[in-house]
């Protein structure tokens, strides 16, 4: 992993996000899970093109700017 990611990571712990590494397992809905149904806990918001394609590790980090930028700014102690 580039040394920029290593940065990205120490500032996304610092934000409460946990970064998963190799050997970890993650539960996913299953492919065909596109919209909400009761029994269905989890989907996901846009159909995949493919069950092995996942998305590049940049659109992950503007996600997660993102989700941040929406978030309500924690007051000064």
């Amino acid at each position: 992993m580039p040394r920029t990611w290593h940065q990205a990571l120490d500032n996304w712990r610092a934000m409460d996000v946990d970064c998963l590494g190799r050997g970890s397992y993650l539960g996913v809905p299953r492919v065909d899970a596109v919209q909400w149904t009761r029994p269905r806990a989890t989907y996901w918001s846009a159909p995949l093109d493919s069950p092995s394609m996942l998305c590049s590790p940049v659109e992950v980090a503007r996600l997660i700017a993102a989700g941040r930028h929406c978030m309500p700014a924690e007051p000064e102690a």
